[in-house]
């Protein structure tokens, strides 16, 4: 179907030039974000003259639930405005097709993917921080790790017990062992972000979309909480302070790309994935 070819083709230019920016700059021009979806919009909407105005109806359907989902991300301080943007983009692309069928679940699976591999890609860039600046890394590491030695110690026994009865014994005594292996990559994350991710920026460099990482207190009041930085944030911290303190954060657009790709060519595998639950 041409339309298809069309957004696939669209969507991964898009994504591409997305994944670049972000990773050099951690920000996404928001000519590119409105564009694509203003864009793919438009395309629906030249479509629906010709085929049914089911293609553009479906379409708003998908933004409208991503819309929603960008925005409880974005206001929970977990995603920048630039990813929530893209996400409202990818949501009028994927849609939500009519009459409903198993690919009305597509926006579905993009979304799992999207935290799935994200997740995956995420605690891969975080090792490779850690390689990059391992004399912080390993500084902070030694600092956290040498606070309640006998309870590490004793967590690290519990690990190795654990791991050796899911092999000797039975795989589902790998659960024991869960618990801690959760507890320590958070605390991985942790000892990341404080040595890798956090930087003092001049408030001139600041641009909208950055993270603050520490409360701005001036004169014993606090000026601002931790979160995404707004336009008229940076306004009034150009006011009153000189430098602040952000974290730069995992480049998180690629996972898009990721998931995007695995929606488009890996179909086999959600039929796979719902074989075992059917």
């Amino acid at each position: 179907m041409v339309l298809d070819v069309i957004l696939v083709s669209l969507t991964l230019m898009v994504l591409i030039i997305a994944s670049y920016a972000d990773i050099r700059t951690r920000e996404v021009p928001d000519w590119l974000s409105y564009g694509f979806l203003f864009a793919v919009l438009g395309i629906r909407t030249i479509f629906s003259f010709q085929l049914s105005w089911n293609i553009l109806i479906e379409g708003i359907l998908g933004f409208a639930v991503f819309f929603l989902l960008a925005l409880l991300f974005y206001y929970t301080n977990q995603w920048g405005g630039g990813d929530s943007k893209l996400l409202m983009g990818m949501g009028a692309v994927i849609g939500i097709s009519l009459p409903l069928s198993i690919t009305s679940w597509n926006l579905a699976w993009f979304f799992f993917s999207l935290l799935l591999l994200g997740a995956f890609y995420g605690l891969l860039w975080i090792l490779f921080a850690a390689i990059r600046k391992w004399s912080d890394f390993s500084q902070e590491i030694k600092t956290k790790l040498g606070k309640n030695r006998k309870i590490q110690l004793f967590l690290v026994v519990l690990l190795v017990i654990f791991s050796l009865l899911g092999i000797l014994v039975h795989p589902f005594l790998f659960l024991g062992a869960f618990p801690i292996t959760i507890y320590y990559l958070l605390l991985l994350v942790t000892i990341v972000e404080k040595s890798c991710f956090l930087r003092e920026v001049k408030v001139s460099k600041l641009t909208e979309g950055d993270w603050l990482a520490k409360p701005v207190i001036v004169k014993g009041e606090r000026l601002l909480r931790r979160k995404t930085l707004l336009k008229r944030d940076i306004d009034l911290l150009k006011k009153k302070v000189s430098s602040v303190v952000i974290k730069e954060g995992v480049p998180f657009v690629p996972s898009f790309l990721l998931a995007y790709l695995l929606l488009t060519f890996g179909s086999g595998v959600f039929k796979w994935v719902l074989g075992i639950f059917g």
